[in-house]
């Protein structure tokens, strides 16, 4: 189930990006006819939300950024100790996060809140539930991963 929902998220972010490149595709094409303007908003709302919706998969996947120098040269137990610590630190990493950000998403959602002057106003509280929901998901993803860990020192 985590697999599929990361895969999803990772959907979800691909669309989002090539809504994105779209965006800005139209800004530069039609600024000088003063037909489209604020691009900036979306991408600059849209970058972190693309992000966290595909950091999922890549813990997922395995292809989260890992240095391996020391790593590969331990025991099975050594790196079984390596993984937990590291997930945990993921973990409280992305608690912090959504904790962090809960507060202002809620705010976000009740007022509206919204970023840009002019021709677009971009609806940030949207970007904020999304880093926050996706924090939580990775948290859930971390703590199946630290089981797994566990269920393999077992075998």
């Amino acid at each position: 189930m985590v697999k599929k929902v990361s895969e999803i998220l990772q959907g979800i972010a691909a669309i989002w990006l090539v809504f994105v490149a779209f965006t800005i595709f139209a800004e530069v094409t039609f600024r000088n006819f003063g037909l489209f303007l604020g691009a900036d908003q979306i991408v600059q709302n849209s970058v972190p939300a693309i992000v966290f919706l595909q950091v999922p998969f890549a813990i997922v996947s395995g292809t989260m950024l890992r240095t391996t120098l020391i790593y590969e040269f331990c025991s099975k137990n050594s790196k079984i100790i390596i993984n937990v610590l590291s997930f945990l630190i993921g973990m409280m990493l992305f608690i912090g996060i959504a904790v962090g950000g809960w507060t202002d998403m809620i705010k976000g959602w009740e007022i509206r809140e919204y970023q840009g002057i002019g021709a677009i106003e971009f609806p940030v509280y949207i970007v904020r539930t999304v880093i926050i929901f996706a924090a939580i998901i990775i948290v859930y993803i971390y703590a199946s991963l630290i089981i797994d860990q566990f269920k393999k020192k077992n075998n």
